[in-house]
């Protein structure tokens, strides 16, 4: 990959121009002179970044390069902990919308507090440079997961999907579009996704600061990586948390097929897929993949955004599960699903077995039916016949009212529950297991008292009681504390 001089856009290295701002991009250098050259320009921001630092910070080796600055791992000797820096090139200094823009970087996410997010601790300017200062995730991006492990396996993608939306949820509820997921972005620490690179997110007008917040994104610039734009994004209309929705689709395409849904050799090209054609069929691809995960990436990676998921939470709910389950339990009793979901057939035979199957369901509807209209003729023979022989009391006995076998009862109101903790810990409703945290979207009843219990070895146990009320959804976060060892 090359880099836009002029807007730091990332680039093909056989791109002759930049696809965001039209400008010719320099010819290509040598592969031995550019490993040469991008050493000597880190070398030097590492020396210039050493000596504005002043000896609060001790550099140490580098962890990652992009379009917009380069990641140190460094020792923070006032307090004794590894963190990582962020700076801005020199070269790109210059440029007033690119240094607002990485600030803005910095202070969209240093907004954000949820696990899944990697704080900022503090953002300075110095001597030239720019840079912010956050905390160090001692983990590798998904994009080298990918690289070393293609395609990864369901329980992990699921998982995976599940943390990172309730990650860019929390982002979303603080007016926060991220606009740039991907694997390179998705970072996996232990048992925890945390995303970054907040580098080119939107501020949405529901944040409290987005008055305020310079628009450096307008409509008609388009800003982003080809192959997880979404199509809005890709034309230059307005992004919300869809948008976000979209890329992290095609992150969960990605590692379920070990190949993105939509690739060319040009970033133009890659657009005009994401814009035109449809997603190659996942099942086809990843015959083991649960029937509920393919359909919610599927919706996810609708064209028109809309028809995709209302939030992340109701992606992240279908991912697990709940839509799939909640529609079984409306359906008729007799099996449909299992027949839908069997293990396909060949040729003649899967023919009749579908055949064969829907002619047996045929047969216990009609003999349903004439079991029923037997029994209802019966019953009016032995109506008719005791309405002929009155009893004695019948006279002064009231009769019964008829069963009000068509009255519902009223449907009961629900509220959903999100539940986060750091580090993620085993979850219990009322002394059943509800999974890992992050839970997201689990209905409880209004009216009722819900024990929660969260357990993770090492840490105490943390014991609260929520109280369903009104229609406005639940979310808790918890951070354990270490138990103490005597």
């Amino acid at each position: 990959m090359s880099v836009c001089d002029h807007c730091a856009t990332e680039l093909p290295d056989a791109a002759r121009f930049c696809f965001v701002c039209g400008r010719d991009v320099a010819a290509p250098v040598a592969e031995a002179d550019k490993g040469k050259t991008t050493s000597d320009a880190v070398d030097k921001l590492k020396k210039q970044l050493a000596k504005a630092l002043d000896g609060r910070y001790k550099l140490r080796d580098i962890l990652g390069a992009g379009g917009m600055g380069v990641v140190f791992r460094a020792d923070d000797l006032s307090l004794g902990r590894p963190v990582a820096i962020k700076v801005l090139p020199t070269e790109l200094s210059s440029d007033k919308k690119v240094v607002a823009r990485f600030r803005r970087e910095a202070k969209t996410a240093a907004s954000l507090d949820h696990p899944g997010i990697i704080p900022v601790l503090s953002v300075e300017s110095d001597k030239g440079l720019h840079y912010f200062v956050m905390k160090y995730v001692a983990g590798r991006t998904l994009e080298t997961t990918l690289r070393e492990s293609s395609p990864l396996p369901i329980p992990f993608v699921v998982q995976v999907l599940r943390d990172a939306a309730a990650a860019l949820a929390h982002a979303h509820q603080n007016g926060v579009v991220h606009r740039d997921v991907k694997p390179a972005n998705i970072m996996l620490e232990d048992d925890r996704v945390i995303l970054t690179d907040f580098g080119i997110s939107k501020v949405s007008a529901t944040s409290n600061s987005a008055t305020t917040a310079a628009r450096l994104t307008d409509i008609g610039m388009v800003v982003g990586t080809p192959h997880y734009m979404a199509p809005e994004q890709a034309v230059g209309q307005p992004v919300d948390g869809r948008t976000d929705q979209y890329a992290l689709a095609v992150a969960g395409f990605e590692m379920l097929a070990g190949r993105v849904p939509f690739d060319d050799v040009t970033p133009h090209a890659i657009i005009q897929r994401h814009i035109n054609s449809a997603p190659p069929d996942l099942v086809s691809l990843r015959p083991d993949a649960p029937r509920h995960v393919v359909a919610a990436i599927t919706r996810a990676l609708s064209k028109a955004p809309s028809n995709r998921f209302a939030s992340m939470e109701e992606f992240a709910a279908a991912l697990a599960g709940a839509g799939s389950r909640a529609t079984a339990n409306l359906e008729f009793t007799i099996p449909v699903a299992n027949v839908t979901e069997a293990a396909p057939q060949v040729g003649a035979a899967s023919s009749r077995g579908r055949f064969t199957r829907w002619a047996m369901v045929v047969v216990l509807l009609l003999a349903g039916v004439g079991a029923a209209a037997a029994w209802a003729g019966a019953e009016r023979r032995t109506s008719t016949q005791t309405s002929k022989a009155p009893t004695a009391d019948s006279t002064s006995r009231p009769s019964a009212p008829a069963p009000a076998s068509r009255s519902k009862a009223p449907p009961r109101r629900l509220v959903s529950l999100s539940v986060e903790s750091k580090p993620r810990a085993t979850i219990f409703i009322n002394d059943v297991s509800a999974g890992q945290t992050p839970l997201v979207g689990r209905k409880l009843v209004v009216g009722r008292e819900y024990r929660i219990r969260l357990e993770h070895p090492g840490y105490r146990t943390k014991r609260v009681t929520i109280s369903a009320a009104g229609s406005a959804p639940i979310r808790r976060t918890y951070v354990l504390e270490r138990s103490t060892r005597r």
